[in-house]
């Protein structure tokens, strides 16, 4: 399958994804970072952001969205692998929660005033709220 490359998505309670992907995009520290099959090797640390992949099912090509934490992609010309400590697809996010969430995170921050790790530690808080409304079509 050359216009496909093995892809893994583990967190620390499951393998979430094993197959095949067309496409693998990620929210890297750095920005957003597109694989497709044949990459070069890559390693990069990701932030929480919305993982999105074109994959491979029974029948044809489904695309994958899901909310991800903090973690780590490794890609390898044949196989991509994201190490994250959280995956969330639509139907497992909470609305209500979410935005309470981002609420407290959006505190937390005005809170930290000069604390620099604090600000940051909010910031990807922050960051993991949005992402999981995003993925269920919420902007706010």
């Amino acid at each position: 399958m050359a216009n496909a490359v093995a892809f893994t998505l583990i967190t620390p309670r499951a393998t979430i994804f094993e197959g095949d992907a067309e496409l693998v995009i990620v929210t890297g520290t750095e920005g957003e970072v597109g694989i497709l099959p044949s990459h070069a090797p890559f390693l990069t640390a990701l932030k929480p952001g919305v993982l999105r992949a074109n994959v491979r099912d029974g029948s044809g090509i489904m695309r994958m969205e899901l909310a991800c934490g903090e973690g780590f992609l490794q890609a390898l010309p044949d196989k991509i692998t994201v190490l994250t400590d959280a995956a969330y697809a639509a139907n497992e996010v909470d609305i209500g929660t979410s935005r309470d969430e981002l609420a407290h995170a959006q505190q937390e921050q005005r809170d930290a005033g000069s604390d620099l790790a604090a600000w940051k530690r909010a910031q990807a808080k922050i960051d993991f709220a949005t992402a999981k409304l995003k993925v269920v079509g919420v902007t706010n």
